[in-house]
């Protein structure tokens, strides 16, 4: 039955229909894992087809928590073996998250304020490809997940950190501090997102109540729909992560950031968006 003014009553969640919202979630899920910035894509996406959504950050959330779910399934063994074999990365985990969580706390307010710029996007997409040029330069592969260090912990939460930031890849930033750390390619890969996933289930359980603000105002059936693209496409790019990574095509993904940053760029400041 249709709704007075043509729209279907579940067919929109804060401006975000149900099409849009699997599209968003897809778009999510596919730059997650890869070193493009996925918070990144979707705020241009958002201003290039005139999305209105009040809880912008909000919904940037409920997608990552598709992505979440992917981590758990992907990397099961490697988290199991964290109550086993590798009980000794847990406090090097803890310490990663760290970084992130204060720079969240101290800036809140800045960071969801470059969620609808997509000019600060682009510039952070130049901010990405930079770093995966030099994460591949700097890759050494020296040290095994079971040999990570403190110190790893500690540069691999920095740049995560720096990943709040929408147009700067957290995989890409974690992977690539890794790398430059000296932990073998698999290794970078685990760690990295071991890590993403506390700061990704963090974030998540920081915005239940606007989850259920959400679907009370409007229906589950747009969130729902968000989060199963998501979560679909998301094993698919994890998988493919771990390819490109280990045949060292993080250059390619580089190359890509700057033509995007570039081209948003380039359409903001002369006035063609």
């Amino acid at each position: 039955m249709r709704h007075r003014g043509g729209a279907f009553p579940l067919a929109r969640m804060a401006g975000v229909t149900i099409g849009q919202a699997i599209g968003l979630g897809a778009l999510q899920g596919l730059t997650e894992f890869l070193p493009v910035s996925s918070s990144g894509h979707l705020v241009l996406a958002k201003a290039l087809f005139g999305i209105e959504e009040p809880n912008a950050v909000g919904f940037v959330v409920l997608v990552h928590a598709g992505s979440l779910l992917a981590i758990l399934a992907f990397f099961r063994r490697e988290i199991l073996s964290l109550f086993t074999t590798r009980r000794r990365l847990i406090p090097w985990l803890i310490v990663g998250t760290i970084p992130a969580g204060i720079a969240y706390v101290a800036l809140k307010d800045p960071i969801e304020g470059l969620f609808r710029s997509p000019l600060a996007v682009g510039a952070a997409m130049l901010v990405t490809g930079t770093v995966l040029l030099l994460g591949e330069w700097r890759a050494r592969e020296l040290r095994s997940l079971d040999e990570v260090r403190w110190q790893d912990a500690v540069a691999i939460g920095v740049a995560q950190a720096f990943a709040l930031a929408p147009g700067i890849s957290r995989s890409g930033m974690t992977v690539s501090s890794g790398l430059a750390s000296g932990l073998t390619r698999p290794a970078a890969v685990a760690f990295a997102f071991l890590l993403g996933a506390a700061a990704i289930g963090g974030g998540t359980v920081g915005k239940a109540k606007d989850f259920v603000e959400m679907g009370a105002q409007a229906g589950w059936a747009p969130l729902a729909a968000g989060f199963a693209a998501s979560l679909v496409v998301s094993l698919g790019s994890l998988w493919l992560l771990t390819v490109v990574v280990r045949r060292k095509c993080l250059k390619y993904f580089a190359l890509y950031c700057y033509v995007i940053g570039l081209a948003v760029l380039l359409a903001k400041l002369t006035g063609l968006w």
